[in-house]
C-alpha cells in the first residue's frame, strides 16, 4: 500500500495508525496484501477501497460488477492484450474509448495501452475498476463464449419458430442441435482448461457455469435461465438418467470423445433452489501408471512410502481433507503393486480410475453393498490387498484391522488433519489401541498445491518477516543433508508467476503433492501400549525425522515448483 493511501485512510478514519501494525502484521502472517486485510475485516468494501485510489491517481471510477458490455466493445483491443495487463475496454464511441484499470500505477500497461490507441487512432479515457469489475467484464471475452452465444441464438430461433406452430415436449427440444453443440462446448472446453468439476448452477434469471481448474473453483459463463432445464435434460440423457425425476438426486457417467480423446465424466445431479445443480467431474481415462515421485512424494515421505508397500501385510491409511488427492495416491500404489500372481480388489464409492486386472467394486448401500458388508465378501475371495475407499465407520475399521491381523494388506483413506489426528481418529471409532499398533503399518497425510507456469516463473522478494518465519520452519527440518539441490541457508530465493498464453494466465500449472508420512516403529507400538498424549505422538514424529507437509512445501517452493502463497493457502490451519 502506497503511503499516500495509507494517510488518506487514516485520514478518513477507516483505521487508526495504532491498527496499521495490526494489519500488516496479520498481511505477513497470511501472505497477503494489506489491502486484502482491510477488506477482509469489513474495514472497507472493495468498491470502496477503489474509488479512495481513483481520487489519489485523479481517475474516475467505473462500477463494472454487473456492467454488460457488448462484445464489439470488448474485442477493440485483443484477449491477450486485455489478459497481460489487467484492463478492459468497457466503452467505445467512435474513436473515443474508455478504459477501465485494476492498477492504475502500473505504468507499463499506460504506455502499452497508449501507443496502442496512438497507433489506431483512438482517444483513451482512463478509470479505476475492482478486480471484481474487471473479471465480470474479461469473462464474456473467449471465443468460446461466442460460440456458445450463437447456439443460445440459434436455440432462441427454433424456440420462436415452434411457439408459432404448436408446443413441443421437452424430449423434442433437448434433441435438437443448439442444446447439444453447449454442453459439447462446455465439455470441450472444460478439457481443454484442464478442468477437473464443471458445475451448472440454477440462478434466479440466469444460469451459471463454474470451472475447477487446479483445485480452484472459478466462474467462466453465465447463460439465460429458461435454457437451464434443456441443458440439464440433456446431460440426463447422456448420462441414461431419469428426465422426468427433478426431486431426489441422481448419479450416472458419460462417456465422450474430445477431439480424439476418450473423456469418462462422472454425473451428480442434485435439487437445490430454484431447479437443479449438476456437477460434472471429469476423471482421466489414460492407463499409464502414474508414480508416487511424479505425483510429488520425495525425500523421506518417499523412502518411508517405498519401504512399507513392499510388506505383504498391515494396514496403509492415507488421510487428509476432500479433494487432496487421496485416491489418486492409492490407485499409485495399487498400479505399481499390480502383477500377475497378486489377487487385488478394492470397494469403492464411486469407482473413478479403472485399473486393468484389478477387481473393484462399487459401493451400492441401496442394496445392502457398504463398505463393511463388500470388504467381508472380499476377505473370501482370497486377496492378497484390498483397497478400501474410505474407513468412516467402527465397523470398517475393525474389519480392516482384522484383515491385517489375518493376513492381508489393507490400503484406504481416513479423514483427518493431519497424521497427528489418525490415530486418535481411530480410538473414537472403537478400535482398541493395541490394535492399531499391531496391524497399522503407516500413516501419511497429504495436500494438492498448484505448480507454478515454469514459463513466466520469475524471482521475487518476500516481506522480511515472513523470510524469518519460513527460516525457523526450515531450522526444524531433521538431516538437512539429503535435500541435495535445494538451497536452504543464505538469503532465501522464492518465485512467482505472473500469467502468459501457457497457463492462461494463471501463473499456475497443475499440482502436486506436499505430504508427511509416519511409520509404525516399535517405539509407537510401545507408545500405544500405555496411556498416550497427542504430545507424545508429537515427540516420536520427532524422533522419526518425519517431514511435514508446510515443510514439504517450503522445500518445494525453494526449489521454484510452487509458490510461498501457495503453501501458506493450504496449509494455514
Amino acid at each position: 500500500m502506497s503511503d499516500k493511501l495509507l494517510t488518506l485512510l487514516i485520514q478518513k478514519k477507516i483505521f487508526s495508525q495504532a491498527d496499521w501494525e495490526g494489519i500488516q502484521a496479520e498481511a505477513l502472517k497470511a501472505g497477503i496484501e494489506t489491502e486484502d486485510v482491510i477488506v477482509r475485516k469489513g474495514l472497507i468494501t472493495e468498491k470502496d477501497l477503489t474509488k479512495l485510489k481513483g481520487e489519489l491517481y485523479g481517475i474516475p471510477f467505473a462500477d463494472l460488477e454487473k456492467m454488460d458490455v457488448p462484445s464489439e466493445t470488448i474485442n477493440t483491443i485483443p484477449q491477450t492484450f486485455a489478459e497481460n495487463y489487467n484492463l478492459v475496454i468497457f466503452d467505445k464511441k467512435d474513436k473515443d474509448v474508455s478504459v477501465a484499470m485494476v492498477n492504475p500505477s502500473d505504468y507499463r500497461a499506460i504506455e502499452a495501452i497508449n501507443f496502442w490507441a496512438k497507433s489506431e487512432g483512438y482517444k483513451v479515457t482512463f478509470h479505476i475498476a475492482t478486480a471484481a469489475g474487471y473479471r465480470n467484464v474479461f469473462k464474456n471475452y473467449t471465443e468460446f463464449k461466442e460460440q456458445v452465444s450463437q447456439a443460445v441464438e440459434q436455440l432462441e430461433e427454433k424456440k420462436a419458430k415452434e411457439i408459432e406452430k404448436k408446443p413441443v415436449k421437452l424430449v423434442e427440444v433437448i434433441k435438437r442441435a443448439p442444446v447439444s453443440k453447449i454442453v459439447t462446448l462446455l465439455i470441450q472446453e472444460a478439457v481443454d482448461l484442464r478442468t477437473s468439476d464443471i458445475h451448472i448452477e440454477p440462478g434466479y434469471d440466469e444460469t451459471r457455469v463454474r470451472f475447477r481448474i487446479d483445485g480452484i473453483l472459478r466462474s467462466y459463463l453465465k447463460l439465460p435461465m429458461h435454457f437451464h432445464a434443456s441443458i440439464i435434460s440433456r446431460i440426463k440423457v447422456l448420462a441414461s438418467l431419469k428426465i422426468d425425476e427433478t426431486r431426489i438426486p441422481q448419479d450416472g457417467r458419460i462417456r465422450v470423445d474430445v477431439g480424439g480423446q476418450d473423456i469418462n465424466l462422472r454425473v451428480s445431479t442434485l435439487p437445490v433452489q430454484g431447479g437443479e445443480k449438476v456437477v460434472l467431474r471429469i476423471l482421466p481415462t489414460t492407463t499409464k501408471v502414474i508414480t508416487l515421485q511424479e505425483l510429488g512424494f520425495w525425500y523421506k515421505a518417499l523412502d518411508t512410502l517405498n519401504a512399507v508397500i513392499e510388506r505383504p501385510t498391515g494396514v496403509m491409511l492415507v488421510s487428509g481433507p476432500t479433494g487432496s488427492g487421496k485416491s489418486t495416491t492409492l490407485f499409485s500404489i495399487l498400479g505399481a503393486l499390480n502383477k500377475e500372481t497378486v489377487n487385488i480388489a478394492t470397494l469403492e464409492d464411486p469407482v473413478e480410475y479403472y485399473i486393468e486386472g484389478v477387481n473393484q467394486v462399487q459401493i451400492n448401500p441401496d442394496v445392502g453393498l457398504t463398505f463393511a458388508s463388500g470388504l467381508r465378501a472380499l476377505l473370501r475371495q482370497d486377496p492378497n490387498i484390498v483397497m478400501v475407499g474410505e474407513i468412516r465407520d467402527t465397523e470398517t475399521a475393525e474389519l480392516a484391522v482384522h484383515a491385517a491381523l489375518t493376513g492381508h494388506f489393507l490400503l484406504s483413506t481416513i479423514h483427518a488433519k493431519d497424521v497427528l489426528g489418525v490415530i486418535p481418529r481411530l480410538t473414537d471409532m472403537h478400535v482398541e489401541p493395541f490394535l492399531i499398533a499391531a496391524s497399522l503399518n503407516l500413516i501419511t497425510a497429504q495436500r494438492l498445491v498448484r505448480k507454478m507456469c515454469q514459463s513466466c516463473k520469475k524471482e521475487v522478494q518476500v516481506p522480511q518477516r515472513l523470510e524469518d518465519e519460513m527460516k525457523k520452519e526450515i531450522e526444524t527440518i531433521p538431516d538437512k543433508t539429503v535435500f541435495e539441490g535445494v538451497p536452504m541457508e543464505g538469503k532465501f530465493q522464492f518465485y512467482k508467476s505472473e500469467g502468459c498464453d501457457n497457463c492462461g494466465h494463471s501463473g499456475y500449472k497443475g499440482r502436486t503433492v506436499v505430504s508427511e508420512a509416519l511409520a509404525m516403529s516399535p517405539q509407537l507400538q510401545e507408545l500405544l501400549g500405555r496411556k498416550y498424549s497427542i504430545d507424545d505422538l508429537a515427540n516420536e514424529m520427532k524422533r522419526q525425522g518425519m517431514i511435514t507437509f508446510k515443510q514439504d512445501g517450503l522445500l518445494k517452493a525453494l526449489m521454484g515448483l510452487t509458490s510461498i502463497d501457495e503453501i501458506l493457502r493450504v496449509t494455514r490451519e
